[in-house]
């Protein structure tokens, strides 16, 4: 199977580019709050949290965010399963006995864009 990327270059308004660093922001918050989830429950319970039960979490979180509510929910499902590839990429390090590196908490200047699940959706 080969996936097929498209690269765009933008040239957003003022109230565009306000709207996208929000919407990055809003990602890049998620991502860090499903990789919080993960930890404390493996530390706290030695439970793990999958992806579908992250995925499952969505809808609450647009609920209880007013900037996440402006973000469509392919977006912010984009975001888990990026998480969810870190984990499994981890996974594979550590049984082939390679030096893993543990997924990392995203700041500012590490999360630097977004991705959109499906092609003609209303983008």
């Amino acid at each position: 199977m080969i996936n097929k990327t498209f690269k765009y270059r933008l040239y957003p308004s003022k109230s565009q580019l306000v709207f996208l660093d929000q919407t990055l922001e809003t990602c890049r918050y998620w991502y860090n709050n499903c990789l919080s989830e993960r930890k404390d429950a493996w530390e706290n319970e030695k439970k793990s949290i999958g992806q579908f039960k992250q995925l499952a979490r969505v809808k609450d979180y647009r609920k209880g965010n007013s900037y996440a509510a402006q973000v469509h929910s392919h977006i912010l499902q984009v975001v888990v399963q990026d998480l969810d590839r870190a984990f499994q990429a981890f996974f594979r390090r550590v049984k082939s006995g390679e030096r893993p590196g543990y997924p990392r908490f995203k700041g500012r200047n590490r999360f630097d864009s977004f991705g959109l699940k499906e092609y003609g959706n209303g983008f």
